[in-house]
């Protein structure tokens, strides 16, 4: 299978040890010159075979080192790994993080998946500015939520083309592409578009989004800074605008400063309320964390990469500090820097996803809890179960060469770390497969939740005492 007919017409892919790679397939007419801040438009039909052998380009974005910007407006792509044998089989829908503002569907090989029997589609979307503005007679914001259904929907009319079941849909993303999962069970148009999802260290998943006075308000420092009115905005290069939006970002002091809108219609409500109601009742939901989220960005922000915020996503300085204290009396004897990055690990990513969990069995649905507490290095010998560790482990791609700065400052063992790739990796496709994980289902009486180590275990409300800790703050 090399060539396959779209719905929009035929793309050739190439097939390399029995998985077709089929790169760079639009889903959306390019948001470009009118059609920035607007809407996606589905992609029109062509005549003759597309090329997909090619990756397309990434959005546009600030380069990860700092220093200049890469990427294109013309990024409303995916790219599709399948097995190539006939099908059907199940699909996971992938959407990348990055802060909202960095990232691309590209940095992740998922061919290890096509080799199991499973459709992977990775998805590009806009970022920052070009993807969340909310300024009234410009944009009326949520541009990349539109992007990411519009996605979806080309999956429900492409994927059976190649191999891919419709009716068996997981959509999955980590960091701000676990957040964007969380909000995407409270989007109405998806119904019936994923049938599972998988929420990894959603970073204030279905809590972290905008009102729109709040979003006019990022709109207006936007243009301030800029110095522009709102009419120009829409021809701007898109290095000027990209420029600006770092500088906002740095003063919002928020790790998030570009958000989705809660706008009554896209996405009626607040995603955590609309879960607890019942919204994704009829979706399987897998949801979890790391042990040491925080030690990331911890480490970022004492080098030069200093792309994202400084400041919490979900918690003020009054509640660091407090929740400070508190852990100080539950773990004499940490250091203040480890106490800190518990707190923030906790607040931005571990309770939000216990939240999560109890919303959605709250409403008759189906969840289940884990956490990877697998440490590149023993606690505080440097970085340990950090944010965007579970990435090689569950694509079960370690030689990756955008995860080598994970292993920067210790080595583990290359065998051990083989070996917890492969368990959770065959964790996850057993639950994009089956429906099912291989442990019970989480709810509040017993917090059933599996810790992914070296040896793997299924406990009971893991960590009860820091978890209590939080109802007083």
């Amino acid at each position: 299978m090399t060539t396959v007919e779209t719905r929009a017409g035929a793309v050739r892919g190439e097939v390399r040890d029995g998985v077709g790679y089929f790169l760079g397939v639009p889903y959306a007419e390019p948001p470009v010159g009118p059609l920035r801040f607007r809407p996606p438009r589905p992609v029109g039909s062509w005549t003759g075979v597309r090329d997909a052998t090619r990756f397309a380009a990434r959005a546009p974005q600030p380069e990860v080192t700092g220093r200049g910007f890469t990427g294109e407006e013309d990024c409303l792509h995916v790219n599709v790994y399948a097995p190539a044998s006939p099908g059907p089989y199940p699909v996971l829908v992938w959407i990348h993080g990055g802060g909202g503002v960095l990232g691309s569907p590209h940095q992740f090989d998922a061919s290890a998946y096509a080799r199991r029997g499973v459709v992977v589609v990775t998805v590009g979307y806009r970022l920052g500015v070009l993807g969340m503005l909310r300024l009234p007679g410009v944009s009326e914001g949520n541009l990349s939520l539109h992007d990411q259904v519009l996605a979806l929907e080309w999956v429900r009319d492409n994927v059976a083309a190649f191999g891919g079941d419709p009716e068996r849909v997981t959509l999955a993303g980590q960091s701000n592409g676990g957040r964007t999962v969380g909000t995407l069970l409270a989007v109405p148009r998806t119904r019936g578009l994923f049938h599972q999802a998988i929420v990894q260290s959603g970073t204030g998943v279905g809590s972290v989004v905008h009102t729109p006075a709040e979003g006019e308000a990022v709109a207006a420092a936007l243009l301030a800074d800029l110095g522009v009115s709102a009419g120009e905005l829409a021809t701007l290069p898109v290095t000027r605008i990209l420029e600006a939006q770092q500088r906002v970002a740095a003063a919002s002091g928020k790790l998030v400063t570009y958000r989705v809108i809660v706008d009554g219609d896209l996405l009626p409500r607040y995603p955590g309320e609309a879960v607890a109601d019942g919204a994704a009742r009829h979706v399987r939901v897998l949801t979890g964390t790391t042990a040491d989220e925080q030690d990331l960005f911890s480490w970022l922000q004492t080098g030069r990469a200093k792309l994202l915020g400084t400041g919490s996503t979900m918690l003020d300085d009054e509640t660091i500090a407090k929740g400070v204290a508190a852990y100080r009396e539950l773990l004499p004897g940490w250091p203040e820097d480890q106490l800190r990055n518990r707190v923030r690990t906790a607040g931005d990513w571990w309770r939000p996803a216990i939240r999560l969990a109890e919303a959605q069995h709250a409403a008759d649905g189906t969840a289940w809890m884990y956490r990877l507490d697998w440490r590149i290095a023993p606690r505080g010998k440097g970085l340990g179960a950090v944010h965007g560790l579970d990435l090689p482990l569950m694509f079960d791609d370690i030689g990756n060469k955008n995860w080598r700065f994970l292993f920067a400052l210790a080595k583990p063992d290359p065998a051990r770390l083989q070996a917890m790739a492969t368990q959770m990796f065959d964790v996850w496709v057993r639950f994009v497969a089956t429906g099912d994980p291989g442990w019970a289902p989480y709810e509040p009486g017993a917090r059933i939740t599996r810790l992914f180590d070296d040896v793997s275990t299924t406990v009971s409300d893991p960590d009860a005492g820091q978890r209590r800790l939080w109802d007083a703050l």
